[in-house]
């Protein structure tokens, strides 16, 4: 694979760069560094310090299960931090050996390359600098072509496969442009999005072709969901909902941890959850005006990244489906909840990377459809409670 080809890319993309030593919260915070067979023996070798080789010596371990692509990790400390930053905030093995020996995860993100039918890149949400960005984006994002100019990985090989009659971009664009159609509130794109992906799975599933095209060129037309707006009986459910799934989600994430205790202890339960919330969701609205538009952006490069709805497991597409309300549940849940307490926008960017931390580097898709399927929010009824949140 060339390091010089033209890949689609958001429209960000290209002024995106990293804050290096100022963000407020590392990137690679709580979560080990993957390491290749090749970067970790380089590294093994590498002609450095006597303080750097202390360091590297310290923080590399073989992975539980080692592949060449997987083979070692770099393992954050006690605290969550990376035992390779320096207290200024930079990587010491950039700052003393360059960029060349450092990991491609680290030499990369939060850039995600990928090299499957279509080149993509873009960048990942869990990167407070992206947010940021996001966050100024006015327009709903274009996806571009560009040359990009750095070395790529070698590609993974694909384990699952999918029947998209050769359409497997062109449908995950079509997907996208039903979050980004701002005629409707989000909640209402976001169930949009569900019938929208329900007619092209039904299509795909059939290998009706023909049908395909006829969606992808509008010929055949999606029913717009009706949004009611939900009573205090509706909202309440929803909130309880929101609460229970972020419980389960906070016992497993050192990532959400500090912002899902601070969201539950704050609203509380029952009635005073419901009225806490309501004004907190208010205060929220007035500190972000352009909230709406940039949960959508946030979506929209989340979609894009993981290639929904074909990212490469054996799930059905109704799960994937699932999983984004999750992802659009956690975010405002943690975002109102985090700005109730913190009211700034560094506040909000925070909440939204740490969710993403989750979200992007673990199993978040997996097992968040079976934890709404488990408390009974899969279908149109539910699940809007907890999008009107």
């Amino acid at each position: 694979m060339s390091d010089d080809q033209r890949f689609l890319v958001p429209d960000y993309f290209p002024d995106f760069s990293c804050k290096m030593g100022k963000c407020r919260k590392p990137c690679c915070e709580g979560w080990p560094i993957s390491i290749s067979m090749t970067d970790y023996f380089k590294l093994l070798s590498v002609d450095c310090s006597p303080e750097l080789r202390r360091r590297l010596d310290g923080a590399m371990h073989l992975a539980p299960h080692p592949t060449p692509e997987s083979y070692a990790q770099i393992s954050p400390r006690y605290d969550g931090q990376c035992p390779l930053h320096l207290p200024d905030g930079r990587c010491a093995l950039h700052a003393e050996v360059g960029e060349e020996l450092l990991s491609a995860v680290c030499r990369l993100y939060p850039r995600g390359v990928r090299q499957g039918d279509a080149l993509e890149c873009s960048c990942a949400n869990s990167c407070e600098a992206v947010l940021e960005q996001l966050l100024r984006h006015e327009t709903p994002l274009r996806f571009i072509p560009t040359q990009l100019h750095f070395p790529l990985p070698p590609a993974a090989p694909r384990q699952h496969f999918f029947h998209t009659a050769g359409r497997e971009q062109d449908i995950r664009l079509w997907l996208i442009g039903h979050i980004q159609n701002r005629q409707f509130p989000l909640p209402q794109r976001i169930l949009l999005l569900g019938n929208a992906l329900m007619a092209m799975d039904e299509a795909l599933t059939q290998q009706d072709e023909a049908r395909v095209v006829r969606l992808l060129e509008g010929a055949e037309c999606i029913p717009v969901p009706e949004i009611i707006t939900p009573g205090h009986d509706q909202l309440l459910a929803g909130l309880t909902t929101a609460e229970k799934m972020l419980a389960i989600m906070d016992e497993g994430s050192d990532s959400i941890r500090t912002y899902g205790e601070a969201a539950l202890s704050y609203f509380g339960q029952g009635e005073e959850a419901f009225q806490r919330y309501q004004q907190a969701a208010a205060q929220f609205a007035t500190l972000l005006p352009q909230w709406e538009s940039w949960f959508e952006h946030m979506l929209v490069n989340h979609m894009f990244f993981v290639q929904f709805p074909f990212q490469d497991r054996p799930v059905p597409l109704k799960d994937e489906y699932l999983a984004l309300c999750a992802v659009y549940t956690l975010l405002r849940f943690l975002c109102v909840g985090w700005t109730a307490q913190h009211p700034t926008c560094d506040a909000a960017v925070d909440a939204a990377a740490a969710a993403f931390r989750l979200i992007d580097h673990t199993d978040f898709d997996r097992y968040a459809a079976p934890i709404l399927k488990k408390l009974g929010c899969e279908d149109w009824a539910h699940l809007q409670q907890i999008l009107c949140l």
